[in-house]
């Protein structure tokens, strides 16, 4: 009977020899056109969420010390401010402070 039947030996090797016999495989794996997985995802009901395109990245702004302001508006006056902020690019402190402006109040 051999001294080593089972392999226990090998424990007893160093890191770096068990390192030493991992070896990579012989050929890589075909890579799969991009096209077919997507096409693949999307019959299965998965969107991608990747970004089409370059989004726009504003610079933020240095505004100083800060307030925090926590409101609950009604549906009928959050929604036009919001639409507000976002067709005049506005952070909402900035259209706030846009709509005091043209109401004398800043």
């Amino acid at each position: 009977m051999s001294g080593d039947a089972f392999g226990f030996n090998k424990s007893k090797q160093s890191t770096a020899d068990k390192l030493k016999t991992i070896q990579p495989q012989s050929h890589p794996a075909t890579p799969v056109p991009i096209e077919r997985v997507d096409a693949a995802g999307d019959a299965l009901g998965f969107r991608s969420r990747e970004r089409v395109g370059q989004g726009v990245y504003r610079r933020k702004r240095e505004i100083g010390p800060t307030v925090a302001i926590n409101t609950r508006a009604p549906e009928r006056v959050a929604a036009p401010f919001i639409q507000f902020c976002e067709e005049n690019r506005f952070s909402y402190w900035e259209g706030i402070e846009e709509l005091m402006k043209r109401a004398d109040l800043v």
